[in-house]
Parts: structure tokens; C-alpha cells; sequence
């Protein structure tokens, strides 16, 4: 194997190194006030002082503090580089980044999705990130207008028809 492979410089532990940025070069990261928050807490809560412990550290306690150290390490980078944008209510008729969107799917089933910074996104949970096929899709459109995007199943045509800038009430 090539040298440029090795670490020999590691002295037997892992080389911590800070996350690469997930956009193409040169692109601004965006994340919602919401989004910097919540990766703010996490950070805050990773980095506060651990109650002491009665018992000795257990065999796995190392690994543990490693994946801390490497998820700090990551969060710390992730903060320092995105930019928060608060989304504008102006125009609740176009979507853009930050907007509360409601799709009707050809079947005439509906979902909503957030559109969100890489950094916060969670399908499941409804926030989808604006690098997305989807999202790119939907960025500019208006309610009424639909998109068609493929998906390994097969491609899906949307309608837009609805278009938010605040939180959904529950």
C-alpha cells in the first residue's frame, strides 16, 4: 500500500478531522433559524459538563468519547459555515427556501414537506432538504402548478396546493 494511505503520525488514535462541506464548491449552505437552533442545542449539550459518574468508566466509554469528540468536531464546522435565512411571509404563493409546502401526489393523497437547509433535513419528519430533486423541482412554483420528478420507483407528478412561511397549527 502507498504511504499516502497510512498515518503513521496518528500515534495508534484516530486523526479527527472536520467535516468536508456537503454543497459544491463554492455554494452558500442555508439553514432556518429553527435548523441552527436545534444543532446549537445539540452542540451545547454534547460540550456540558457530565454529572459525575459512581461507577469506574466501562470498556466502551472510549468509543463513546470518540463519536462525542468527532460529533462536535462536525457540529462546530456545520454552525461556523451555514448561513441561517429567515424565511419572508411576503408571497405565500411561490415556494421558496424555508416554506411549509403541501403536495398532492397523482392519486390525490397529500403530503407536506419543509423546505430546508441539508444540514436539518429528515424526510420522515417532514423537512426536506433544498438540494433535493423534489425541492429544486418545486423551488419558484405556485400553487396550482405541478412538478414531475423520477424517483427510482418511477417518475411522480405533484401539484402544489399549498404554500406556507409559518408553522402549520397542530
Amino acid at each position: 500500500m502507498s504511504k499516502a494511505f497510512t498515518k503513521e503520525d496518528a500515534g495508534g488514535e484516530d486523526v479527527l478531522l472536520p467535516p468536508r462541506p456537503r454543497s459544491t464548491s463554492g455554494e452558500k449552505r442555508y439553514i432556518t433559524p429553527e435548523g441552527y437552533r436545534a444543532l446549537q442545542e445539540e452542540l451545547e449539550s454534547l460540550t456540558a459538563p457530565a454529572p459525575r459518574e459512581k461507577e469506574p468508566p466501562s470498556f466502551g466509554d472510549d468509543a463513546r468519547a470518540r463519536e462525542r469528540t468527532r460529533r462536535v468536531q462536525y457540529l462546530t464546522a456545520i454552525l461556523e459555515e451555514v448561513q441561517v435565512v429567515t424565511p419572508e411571509a411576503l408571497d405565500e404563493e411561490h415556494v421558496y427556501f424555508g416554506a411549509w409546502v403541501t403536495l398532492e401526489d397523482e392519486d390525490g393523497e397529500e403530503t407536506a414537506y419543509r423546505i430546508v437547509g441539508p444540514d436539518e433535513a429528515d424526510v420522515k419528519a417532514g423537512r426536506l432538504s433544498v438540494e433535493s430533486p423534489l425541492a429544486r423541482a418545486l423551488l419558484g412554483k405556485e400553487v396550482g402548478e405541478s412538478v414531475r420528478v423520477e424517483r427510482p420507483r418511477g417518475a411522480i407528478e405533484y401539484t402544489v396546493t399549498g404554500v406556507s412561511y409559518r408553522p402549520p397549527t397542530s
